[in-house]
């Protein structure tokens, strides 16, 4: 059976942008290990991750996603596995000689940039990139990596960046971390799940099932070493060998 999987930038869990991504890699780990579902990705925006598990959305489930992030407003039904990952976010800016972390204490003449669809945590208020634009003077990309890229061109003062992709990023000469100056406050928490809408292909208690089936194979360990994510991942099952 066909289970399709809505599918955002939201690197290091889905990228169109980065070689491969926590997404892909456990949707092919799914497909390997069972063959009653066959695991589909379906690439959608982020403004349209609700209406994809709506009832008649294109979609089933959707990976790596918090209930926080406008869910509950949504009005679609949703049920949700165990949390996989806790993650955090955090405010980042283009090092350089006389910048520290003063620079975080105000927006006031500066220029942040975010992701269309997301939800961010600013001066306390957990805000839709739309409302953040009205709030401040924002540019909304179409992903995270384009933020950073611009960070670094100077064409943004600041824009907020999970640790888990910066994380996954120590090494890469695509982005170098190393260039950035990281605000030392965490913007915001978060646990991540999979969420599976109602009446779809899969329930939740399935899918719960088979992740717990790939976690004794020691699946779990392997794909979260390969992101350089150990530290944020929090489902741990016992391995059978």
């Amino acid at each position: 059976m066909p289970v399709y999987v809505a599918a955002y930038d939201h690197p290091p869990y889905f990228s169109d942008v980065l070689n491969t991504d926590l997404t892909r890699e456990l949707i092919n780990l799914l497909n390997k290990y069972q063959d009653s579902y066959d695991f589909r990705i379906q690439v959608i925006p982020p403004t349209g991750r609700y209406k994809a598990l709506s009832a008649k959305g294109c979609c089933d489930v959707i990976f790596f996603e918090s209930p926080l992030w406008g869910w509950k407003k949504s009005g679609v039904g949703f049920q949700k596995t165990i949390p996989l990952v806790r993650g955090n976010e955090r405010l980042v800016a283009y090092k350089k000689d006389g910048r520290d972390q003063s620079f975080f204490d105000s927006f006031d003449g500066k220029t942040l940039g975010g992701v269309k669809g997301y939800h961010y945590l600013l001066s306390g208020e957990l805000l839709a990139s739309d409302a953040i634009k009205k709030k401040y003077t924002t540019y909304l990309a179409d992903s995270r990596i384009i933020n950073l890229q611009m960070v670094i061109g100077g064409r943004i003062d600041l824009t907020i960046i999970n640790d888990e992709l910066l994380s996954a990023l120590q090494g890469s000469s695509q982005i170098k971390v190393s260039n950035l100056l990281l605000s030392e406050k965490v913007s915001l928490e978060y646990k991540l799940h999979l969420l599976v809408g109602e009446n779809k292909n899969i329930s939740a208690d399935t899918l719960q099932r088979l992740l717990r089936e790939l976690g004794r194979q020691g699946e779990f360990e392997i794909l979260f070493k390969r992101f350089n994510m150990n530290r944020f991942q929090i489902y741990r099952p016992a391995i059978t060998r």
